[in-house]
């Protein structure tokens, strides 16, 4: 009987000793791997800092850049750039513009400095014209927004790709000219975040270029591409709506406003 009692304990023991040493050993192991994903997240969130500072300073110095604002210009407004259409065309255009007007103002004046003044604002006639069609496009990149969401709301729910949702979306232009640029620039080897900023650059529609800015951080932090464009998409919908509501309300007031100016001035024509 104490032979068994004293098995029996030296089971026990060995037990515990193994609970014992194994409890040790995953604490300690746990410790190294928290340790070690901390110092990785560390070096993530610092490599990421810089590279935002960088990003910060890169775009003072493109904002700065005419001949960088010309060229943004040109693709917002949907035109293919070249030989014949950059940004030094654009600058020889303007002052083509100026002295064209000169010219024609000073045969009609006769007054060189009074022709100046009035030829000056007329440098700007080309940049004007491709800001009136960018302004065109971005209306029409607006009225496409929700249906862009859907598709990639759709496309990312196959496997949680946004790259394979960009290929498969079929929007309008200028938005598609933009989205076959970043799949351009993925393919030749520009980082995703990168590739991500330069379709942000020629978006005016802040609501857009959140979704976008979402999307980066999306990617770089490994998230649910499928709830973000849900979410996006529940968000942009009910700011268009409310934008409608308000237009017709604003469009019911005018006509009402008019019909009451044109009654009142009918009275008065029709008392005198």
């Amino acid at each position: 009987m104490i032979v068994f009692l004293k098995v029996l304990f030296v089971v026990f023991m060995g037990i515990a000793s193994y609970f014992i040493s194994e409890a040790i050993i995953t604490a300690n192991l746990n410790d190294k791997v928290a340790k070690y994903i901390n110092k990785k997240n560390e070096q993530y969130y610092r490599d990421l800092q810089i590279y935002y500072t960088k990003n910060k300073k890169i775009k003072v110095t493109t904002k700065l850049n005419i001949l960088h604002k010309l060229d943004l210009l040109i693709e917002k407004a949907s035109l293919k750039r070249g030989l014949f259409l950059n940004a030094i065309t654009i600058l020889f255009l303007c002052v083509l513009s100026f002295l064209i007007s000169y010219l024609l103002i000073f045969n009609l004046l006769k007054i060189v400095f009074l022709s100046l003044i009035v030829a000056i604002p007329m440098i700007y006639l080309p940049v004007i014209v491709l800001k009136k069609i960018a302004e065109y496009n971005d209306s029409k990149v607006e009225k496409g927004m929700l249906d862009f969401l859907l598709q990639l709301k759709n496309y990312t729910q196959i496997g949680n790709d946004i790259v394979y949702a960009f290929k498969h979306v079929k929007t309008i232009e200028p938005l598609q000219g933009y989205i076959s640029k970043f799949l351009a620039e993925i393919n030749s080897g520009v980082k995703f975040e990168k590739a991500i900023e330069n379709i942000k650059e020629k978006i005016t529609f802040e609501k857009l270029k959140n979704v976008f800015s979402n999307i980066e951080h999306c990617y770089l932090h490994g998230g649910d591409f499928k709830e973000l464009i849900s979410k996006s998409y529940a968000i942009i919908y009910k700011v268009q709506n409310e934008k409608k509501a308000r237009l017709q309300e604003t469009k019911s007031a005018r006509i009402v406003l008019r019909y009451t100016i044109g009654f009142r001035f009918s009275r008065v024509f029709y008392i005198h």
